[in-house]
């Protein structure tokens, strides 16, 4: 078969309206998916830290007072937010980094980013002994297992939490990747406190005293 004589194709303005189309849905999706995963992380990093110490704060605070901060610190939280999407319109910047070195410059960037080390690996180091103490107490208490075994034991739980979950996660170098892992601690987290306030409720009044 021969090809010679033959035009070639030109496409057509319908052809790249149709790709300019399929190209911006394909963008469309992309940025929503990705604004999913940064509110799924936002959330589980606020849960998941503050719901740690929030039973605590509330009982020294007092519950009126303790209700009152909570939502103070909301209304807080909502407004720095929002001065920081207007910052970062402003300074047309879409990453809060670029918005600190463009206010700050280099020496306000290189605070930010020892910083963004310092919060997120201490709290690493907090969550893998909270997970340390914690699983081996719940280890203990299965029924044939010797208290005294090493696999059990705190600092073992600690070394396999870290290599085998914290590490893996930490590698990332895009954090909207961990939209759907905040997605699923966001979903245990409510599981386990909605255990907790049914366990709570079930309590004697007697119980609850002790």
């Amino acid at each position: 078969m021969s090809y010679q004589g033959q035009q070639p194709v030109i496409p057509t303005q319908n052809h790249l309206d149709d790709k300019e189309i399929l190209v911006s849905e394909h963008k469309q999706e992309e940025k929503s998916g990705r604004q999913s995963a940064a509110i799924f992380n936002v959330v589980n990093s606020i849960v998941g830290s503050g719901i740690i110490g929030l039973p605590y704060s509330m009982k020294q605070a007092g519950f009126p007072l303790g209700i009152l901060l909570f939502f103070w610190v909301s209304f807080v939280t909502d407004f720095s937010l929002v001065l920081l999407i207007k910052g970062g319109t402003l300074s047309g910047t879409d990453s809060y980094q670029s918005l600190v070195n463009k206010t700050f410059g280099f020496p306000g960037y290189c605070l930010l980013s020892v910083l963004q080390f310092l919060y997120p690996f201490i709290a690493m180091i907090s969550y893998n002994i909270v997970t340390g103490d914690t699983l081996s107490k719940v280890f203990q208490r299965i029924p044939g297992i010797d208290p005294g075994n090493v696999f059990i034991g705190r600092h073992f739980i600690i070394v396999l939490s870290t290599v085998a979950l914290t590490l893996p996660l930490s590698l990332y170098r895009d954090i909207a990747k961990l939209g759907k892992i905040s997605f699923i601690s966001t979903v245990l987290t409510t599981t386990i406190v909605c255990f907790t306030v049914v366990r709570v409720i079930s309590l004697s009044p007697h119980m609850l005293h002790q």
